[in-house]
């Protein structure tokens, strides 16, 4: 979980940053059962925890969306935040002075709390808020299993996660967004990409063939349309998957942990 935070505000917020520990899928399983109990703080509690965090983060663009509680550890405080667009997690004491930016685990299981506490704050609804029909659609088998990816046409991650692992899914429909924010470049690919008649044809011919889209671009294609909802649903890198569940993963995983999120989110759906 990252901030960014100038220098002077990390001095002032007196902040205690831990190592981000990547999860495997066992261990990803293993959280969603394991999780931390959040009791409602009193008034006065989430006032003054509330006001800490604005007067350390605020000008960050951090905003408090609630205060609890965390029942098993004595003093302990979970503040949920929105920052651009996706909330994260904030851990203080009761009286703000001392934040914890970084992951609660449990010691025995070494479940990762804050991730699966976090999937279920994120989560979306997968047919609502995904308007299909701006997605290129890649169907693999049956199709009876779905995922939702954004992609930027000049992502190296994005090509060889395309070409190592979506291509090779079973059972599963893959719906693509195009996500051009790494500049100029990535907004004309995308344009002539969402201008083509055959717009996954040419897609795939870029991210698996290196084979430059064609065209002019200039049928008024949806990019600030796309580049929207993906700011709206926090995506800030990609690739990032979104599962039916509504839960998501950021970043190119590997292929058998996607197969188990894949199956996990299907059954739960």
């Amino acid at each position: 979980m990252k901030f960014n935070l100038p220098l002077s505000l990390r001095k002032r917020s007196s902040a205690v940053v831990f190592s981000v520990i990547a999860l495997s899928a066992g261990a990803w399983a293993l959280s969603q059962s394991v999780q931390p109990v959040q009791a409602a703080a009193s008034k006065s509690q989430v006032e003054r925890i509330t006001a800490a965090v604005n007067e350390s983060l605020g000008a960050s663009g951090v905003k408090v969306v609630s205060v609890s509680d965390i029942e098993f550890i004595d003093g302990l405080f979970e503040v949920v935040v929105n920052h651009n667009g996706t909330k994260k997690i904030i851990y203080t004491n009761a009286s703000g002075s001392h934040l914890i930016l970084g992951e609660l685990m449990e010691s025995k299981s070494m479940a990762n709390l804050t991730e699966a506490r976090l999937d279920k704050l994120n989560a979306i609804n997968f047919e609502k808020d995904l308007p299909l029909g701006l997605a290129l659609k890649s169907v693999y088998g049956t199709g009876s299993r779905k995922i939702a990816v954004f992609e930027d046409p000049n992502c190296g991650y994005c090509k060889r996660f395309r070409k190592e692992t979506l291509t090779k899914l079973q059972d599963t429909t893959v719906y693509t967004y195009v996500y051009p924010v790494l500049g100029r470049d990535s907004v004309d690919k995308a344009q002539k990409v969402m201008c083509a008649s055959d717009k996954s044809k040419m897609w795939d011919d870029w991210m698996l063939k290196d084979q430059s889209p064609t065209g002019n671009g200039n049928c008024n294609p949806p990019i600030d349309e796309l580049i929207s909802l993906g700011r709206g649903m926090g995506v800030s890198g990609t690739p990032t998957v979104f599962f039916q569940d509504g839960t998501r993963v950021s970043g190119a995983i590997p292929s058998a942990d996607l197969n188990r999120r894949i199956a996990a989110a299907s059954r739960a759906k």
